[in-house]
């Protein structure tokens, strides 16, 4: 399998275990010096990010158009394309659908590949 192969099935499997809610498997794909942007505006490190995922939010569908993945010597690659959230606020009942773009910093490390940097933009409306 392909480098790239990988780090697309690893995307895919972040995806898998924020609608399962399978924070474990979540806390494993970041790596713990995190730095997430959402399309708010919001700038939270790993801690914080893994518990507005627990507590603040529920994913319910996560869909990626064609992604990109560049190289930047052996260990780093950025994944580039367009996303969609399909998500609801917890205790509430509407859900709310957020289309944009995703950067994703991809590092290999001693846990692996995982993600460094994550920065969404929302779409113009």
């Amino acid at each position: 399998m392909s480098t790239t192969q990988h780090l697309l099935d690893l995307e895919q499997e972040r995806r898998r275990a924020l609608v399962e809610e399978d924070h474990a498997r979540v806390a494993q794909l970041f790596a713990d010096d995190l730095v997430y942007v959402h399309t708010t505006g919001l700038v939270q490190g790993k801690a914080d990010y893994l518990d507005y995922a627990r507590t603040a939010v529920q994913y319910l569908a996560i869909e990626r158009g064609e992604l990109q993945v560049r190289f930047y010597g052996e260990g780093l690659a950025v994944m580039t394309g367009p996303q969609c959230n399909t998500l609801q606020k917890r205790g509430g009942d509407q859900p709310i659908r957020g289309e944009g773009f995703a950067t994703q910093v991809w590092a290999l490390g001693e846990q692996g590949w995982q993600i460094a940097s994550f920065h969404a933009t929302r779409s113009p409306a």
